[in-house]
C-alpha cells in the first residue's frame, strides 16, 4: 500500500504560518493550501468463526479429523501443495516458489466447474477451512463469482466493498478496507464488492492482471483460493485462468455429461494447462472407501485411553 506524504514544512523546516503568502511568481494571486487530510483506509473488525454454523451446513470444521471429508480434503491438499511448489518451513508454515514467468509467488489458486451447483464454491471453502485451521496455512479466499456470490453468506457475513471496486476502483478503494480477518486463524476472506456492471469487461481489464499480481505478492507465504463461476454459464472463469498458478475443476460426479465437461476443460486448457480435476458426491462402495480404517483407527485410539 501506498503512502502520500504531503510536505508542508518550508526550506527552513517550519511549516509557513499564512498559506496566503505563497505566491506562484511575480504579481500572482494567492492560493490557499488545502488543508484537508488525507483519507486514511481503515482494516475491518476481524470477524469470529461461526464452527458450529459450518458443520450445520456440512463443511469442514477442526472436530472433523476422523472423518472421511477431512481425509480426502487432505489428499486434495497435498497434491495441490505439491504442485504448486509450497515447501515447508519453521513452525509447518510453508512458502510457495516463485513463478519466474510473472516475477511473483506461486499461490494463486481457481476453483470453477462446468455449470452451477457442482460444489465449486462448497469445494473452495472447505480448502481454505482445512488450510487455515489444520495446516494453520495463510489462505485469502476471493469470492470471484460476481454474478452469484454466496462466500459470505455461508460464514455468516455481511460484505460491502472488495474485489470488484478494487479493480474497478485502484487507487481510491483499498485493500486493508475490504479485507475480512478471522480473529484466531489465519483466514481472510475478500468480498466480492459492489460493481454492478459487466463482470467480464471487469475481468478483461489490465487492473484485474495487476491486481491479482500484487495480491500475490502481499501475501507471499498464503495461498489465495479464487472462487470463480462456471465456466460454461458465464465466460468470466476463462478470463481469469490465465493469471493463476493452478486451477481446481470441480465436476458432479454421475450428474455432469461427458461433453459438457470437455468443452469446458477445452476453453480452460486454451488459456491454462494446470488444472486438477476434483469429482464432487462421487459414490462408492464402503469397501472401496480407503479411509475407513483411519476413522476406526481413531475411535478405538480413543476408547483404548478410556
Amino acid at each position: 500500500m501506498k503512502l502520500v506524504e504531503l510536505a508542508l514544512n518550508g526550506p527552513g523546516g517550519e511549516k509557513p504560518s499564512d498559506s496566503s503568502n505563497i505566491l506562484l511568481g511575480p504579481g500572482a494571486v494567492p492560493v490557499p493550501m488545502d488543508t484537508a487530510p488525507l483519507r486514511v483506509a481503515e482494516p475491518l473488525e476481524p470477524f469470529d468463526i461461526d464452527l458450529e454454523g459450518l458443520a450445520r451446513q456440512g463443511f469442514f470444521t477442526p472436530s472433523d479429523r476422523p472423518e472421511r471429508l477431512s481425509l480426502e480434503l487432505r489428499a486434495i491438499k497435498r497434491r495441490l501443495l505439491r504442485r504448486l511448489k509450497f515447501r515447508k518451513i519453521a513452525s509447518r508454515r510453508r512458502e510457495p516458489v516463485m513463478n519466474e514467468q510473472m516475477q511473483r509467488p506461486s499461490n494463486l489458486v481457481l476453483t470453477t466447474s462446468t455449470r452451477p451447483a457442482e460444489g465449486k464454491t462448497f469445494t473452495s471453502i472447505n480448502l481454505a477451512l482445512s488450510l487455515a485451521l489444520e495446516d494453520n496455512i495463510g489462505v485469502v479466499l476471493v469470492d470471484a463469482d460476481l454474478p452469484r456470490p454466496k462466500v459470505l453468506s455461508h460464514f455468516g457475513l455481511k460484505g460491502g466493498r472488495g474485489l470488484s471496486d478494487l479493480i474497478d476502483q485502484p487507487g481510491d478503494v483499498h485493500l486493508r478496507e475490504c479485507l475480512l480477518r478471522e480473529r484466531n486463524s489465519p483466514l481472510a476472506i475478500l468480498p466480492q464488492g459492489q460493481f454492478d456492471g459487466s463482470a467480464i469487461d471487469l475481468f478483461s481489464r489490465e487492473e484485474t492482471s495487476l491486481f491479482l499480481h500484487d495480491l500475490s505478492n502481499r501475501f507471499p507465504d498464503r495461498l489465495i483460493i479464487i472462487d470463480a463461476p462456471p465456466v460454461l454459464a458465464t465466460p468470466e472463469a476463462v478470463a481469469l485462468a490465465p493469471h493463476v498458478d493452478e486451477i481446481v475443476f470441480v465436476v458432479e460426479a454421475n450428474e455432469t455429461p461427458e461433453p459438457a465437461v470437455a468443452t469446458a476443460l477445452d476453453e480452460l486448457l486454451d488459456v491454462n494447462e494446470r488444472i486438477s480435476v476434483v469429482l464432487n458426491r462421487c459414490l462408492v462402495t464402503e469397501n472401496a472407501i480407503h479411509y475407513g480404517s483411519y476413522k476406526e483407527y481413531y475411535y478405538r485410539h480413543g476408547r483404548d485411553k478410556e
